[in-house]
């Protein structure tokens, strides 16, 4: 019987250490870069989704700024330029979004944000958690 246990952890270990290794993962929990995001249709959507649900908030609060979402200007979608996920209770995507401001305060082109959208697809949900200007 001990040795039937023995083989079994064995067997468990082995194709632990085999499943990790055939993955091209960071350690896990850790961010992982996305590649080929400008042809990403997944990773532009959420983009899209990041920038709409701003302005839903912005709209919501009266254009007043929020601890997660500090930009008072309603925003229209450019692009994803760079973007990371990292596994939690659900997937957490990080976003370079570029956005350009509309309407009369906008002003200016095409501007850097820093996005995080958390993806449960289990309980099929979407949340933006912040949107802030990029500093870089």
């Amino acid at each position: 019987m001990a040795r039937m246990v023995a083989t079994s952890l064995l067997l468990l270990s082995l194709l632990a250490v085999a499943t990790a290794a055939a993955h091209d993962t960071a350690a896990v929990g850790g961010r992982r870069d996305i590649k080929d995001v400008g042809s990403n249709k997944e990773v532009q959507s959420l983009g899209k989704f990041a920038v709409a649900e701003h302005n839903c908030r912005l709209r919501r609060s009266g254009g007043v700024a929020t601890a997660g979402d500090p930009v008072t200007v309603q925003l229209a979608f450019t692009a994803v330029a760079a973007a990371q996920e990292q596994v939690v209770s659900g997937v957490a995507y990080y976003l370079k979004v570029v956005a350009r401001g509309r309407g009369g305060g906008g002003g200016g082109g095409d501007r850097p944000f820093d996005a995080v959208v958390v993806v449960k697809a289990w309980l099929k949900s979407k949340e933006l958690v912040s949107f802030a200007p990029s500093p870089k």
